[in-house]
């Protein structure tokens, strides 16, 4: 077929809104039980209104919720319609925590005590007083057979207190968890504990005892995601290190000691940030403990290495078959077998199950489950385009890193204007202290398609790249990630944080974009209510200048140009508000034509990630 020519951004694509949003599907978790080693995927279904599905790949039994794990046949899980948790086994499915009319518990993190198995140790959110300031967050331990729920860790201070990823050791006379307060986020100055465990036969009832913290440091070192090795050998991944040159390597606590296990730093994140809970880069590839499969970041990019506990050795699986740039939710189901969410940049997700042979590791990948729908239509040959990544040096040599697309469809051969240059969407993802991954994203590839070009900075405080890169942005939030993007005038898109940068820029998308600072740092949810106080250098009462010089709400009437503003209405980490506030200035600027819908079902469109719908004045 002959290529044709065309003016950048005109090319004509297969690649609708429409085509990339039916029935689409993402994984969102895969886990598997202990006892029977069944599987578990977790799908979220746009056709069913952005449900999540638990599949088992032994029954392919259906259960609605999120959180879940499964322990000798049991799945237990939270639903989101009524905050109970529930177990099903064998087809029958029953709430094990109280009626809450109210809504105002919430549960998560589950882990089932492995001799006395209907004691299941969660995470507890207490919505009692429902405000971000008195939230109260503990460990708590539900009776599934009395269907009941006692504390188990809970201190006066709950309000300004997390947990995260509690485990019982194998013979369950131990339990480790995350712990971390305000005004930390658990990737600055996450701390592991670990503490006896006593079980009284009277009252059938787990109690605490001999806590110890073992790794992490408030506000100075992070450690996280504790699991158990064997009785007496706890990994955990921690940024202890040497200054300028800290990375979260894999860590071990025994008896004797707290250490690394590498022989030396690897300067690769052995980790993301835990935004959320459950998503373990690691895990134990013998019941001794020997041995770990662990996922780390270069390049942007993930990257599996087995690694010797006992010598702090590693080495990379290298498999042609293995083309996954992200790896997620690694699970061990027996010896030197494994599973994983993956991702790759020319091909559709999928949960995987990897098994490792002789002494060098010899991969066999197996595709348990793709979200690639027998029913969708291909996209020609040659359509996609592949992630590029940069080390831009900025002024004073300061390096910044990026992931360039460029524009891509086999029908053209490129513009039918001389020299033309094609536009290019700047991508800036949110957190602030999150990255963009270098996957396949049909939208990008939908304006790829149509000759964009589209080019993603992970911005100084970006992850996986150290947490010297991290920390470029304390303090600096609004200056140092908007400058490493300003030379680019492009149209740029950004969500949430992200949409707080495109301020500076020509046209934008804000998706659920901040305005207000000092808005936020009052009405946000508990988990980031006091993230800004580091991002910024201080609490607005301190520094009340910076909160109002930062915030776009305030100059929102400069706005000349085009700015697409989407909010969901049910959003509590970035509400309407800080998007109205924005719309109203370009009005009473304007005071014209103007747009403003809100979309209903928010958090069904977040899950989607993707709106079809058109709005017209």
């Amino acid at each position: 077929m002959s290529q044709k020519y065309a003016p950048y951004g005109l090319w004509e694509s297969p690649i609708t809104a429409d085509a990339i949003a039916e029935d689409s599907i993402s994984m969102s978790d895969i886990f598997v039980d202990p006892i029977t080693k069944d599987i578990y995927y977790i799908e979220q279904r746009a056709s069913e209104g952005g449900r999540y599905v638990l599949l088992s790949n032994k029954t392919q039994s259906e259960y609605g919720g999120a959180a879940a794990i499964a322990y000798n046949g049991t799945v237990y899980s939270s639903n989101f319609a009524d905050f109970l948790v529930y177990a099903a086994k064998d087809g029958k499915i029953k709430p094990i925590t109280p009626e809450d009319p109210k809504k105002i518990y919430r549960y998560a993190d589950f882990c089932v005590h492995p001799v006395h198995t209907d004691l299941v140790v969660a995470i507890l959110e207490d919505h009692t007083h429902d405000t971000p300031q008195t939230v109260r967050n503990s460990l708590c331990v539900i009776n599934s057979t009395a269907t009941t729920v006692t504390s188990l860790v809970c201190t006066e201070n709950a309000q300004r207190e997390f947990y995260a990823a509690p485990t019982f050791s194998p013979s369950g006379d131990r339990l480790a968890w995350q712990f971390w307060e305000h005004p930390d986020m658990p990737w600055e100055g996450g701390q592991l504990y670990v503490a006896d465990v006593y079980y009284n036969p009277t009252t059938h009832a787990l109690s605490l005892s001999n806590t110890k913290l073992v790794a992490g440091s408030a506000s100075t070192i992070s450690a996280c995601y504790p699991s158990w090795a064997s009785d007496d050998k706890l990994l955990f991944t921690s940024d202890e290190g040497e200054e300028g040159n800290r990375f979260a390597n894999l860590w071990v606590c025994t008896q004797a000691r707290t250490k690394p296990v590498l022989s030396s730093a690897v300067q690769q994140d052995f980790c993301m940030p835990p935004w959320t809970l459950g998503n373990y880069p690691f895990a134990s590839l013998d019941d001794n403990g020997t041995k770990a499969i662990c996922v780390a970041w270069r390049g942007g990019r993930s990257v599996l290495y087995v690694v010797d506990i006992t010598t702090g050795s590693y080495n990379e699986i290298k498999n042609e078959s293995f083309d996954f740039v992200v790896i997620e939710h690694v699970r061990r189901v027996s010896d030197y077998t494994f599973v994983f969410t993956g991702l790759q940049s020319n091909a559709p997700g999928a949960a995987m199950l990897c098994t490792l042979t002789g002494s060098s590791f010899a991969p066999d990948f197996q595709v348990l489950k793709s979200t690639a729908l027998m029913s969708a239509a291909p996209f020609p040959e040659g359509i996609i385009s592949l992630p590029t990544p940069l080390e831009l040096k900025l002024a004073d040599n300061k390096i910044v890193y990026a992931v360039y697309y460029a524009p891509k469809n086999p029908a053209y051969a490129g513009s039918s204007i001389p020299n033309e240059k094609p536009p290019c969407v700047l991508g800036v993802h949110g957190g602030p202290t999150g990255l963009e991954t270098q996957n396949l994203n049909w939208l990008k590839q939908y304006f790829t398609s149509r000759g964009y070009a589209w080019l993603d900075i992970n911005y100084s405080g970006s992850s996986c790249y150290g947490r010297a890169y991290v920390y470029r942005l304390k303090g600096n939030w609004g200056i140092a990630d908007v400058s490493d993007c300003i030379e680019a005038r492009t149209a740029i898109r950004g969500g949430s944080s992200g949409g707080y940068t495109t301020k500076f820029f020509a046209s934008a998308t804000s998706n659920y974009g901040i305005s207000n600072l000092e808005l936020l740092a009052d009405d946000t949810h508990k988990f980031e209510l006091l993230y800004m106080t580091k991002l910024l250098g201080g609490t607005k009462e301190e520094i009340p200048d910076v909160y109002h010089d930062r915030s776009p709400m305030y100059f929102s009437s400069r706005i000349e140009t085009p700015l697409l503003v989407l909010q969901g209405n049910d959003d509590e980490v970035v509400p309407p508000a800080q998007s109205w506030t924005i719309i109203d200035g370009v009005i009473k600027k304007q005071g014209a034509w103007t747009i403003k819908r809100a979309i209903e079902f928010e958090r069904e469109w977040y899950e989607r990630s993707m709106v079809r719908t058109s709005v017209s004045k």
